[in-house]
């Protein structure tokens, strides 16, 4: 099982698009310009990354804030949870 993040909104290289990366955060991940739902739901989430600053807003997690060492602007609506990566 991956981690799944999938996200609609401005600032990835398309408006919808799939990430999908290992749980545990070893072996990478990589990003489709699909939105797939997660299919197992664990969170529902807004994401503000203005400049080295992003702000999350989740049902998971509740407000968290962080610093980042890239700078971008992201305005994104997203839904996160577990499942296979699609083989089509």
């Amino acid at each position: 099982m991956k981690k799944v993040f999938a996200e609609i909104g401005i600032g990835n290289e398309s408006i919808c698009s799939t990430e999908f990366e290992e749980v545990g955060g070893i072996g990478g991940e990589f990003r489709v310009s699909r939105f797939i739902l997660p299919e197992h739901i664990t969170e529902i989430y807004l994401r503000f990354w203005i400049g080295h600053r992003v702000f999350v807003l989740s049902t998971l997690d509740g407000f968290k804030a962080k610093n980042k060492s890239k700078k971008a602007l992201k305005i994104l609506f997203g839904i996160g949870g577990t499942g296979n990566i699609p083989l089509a």
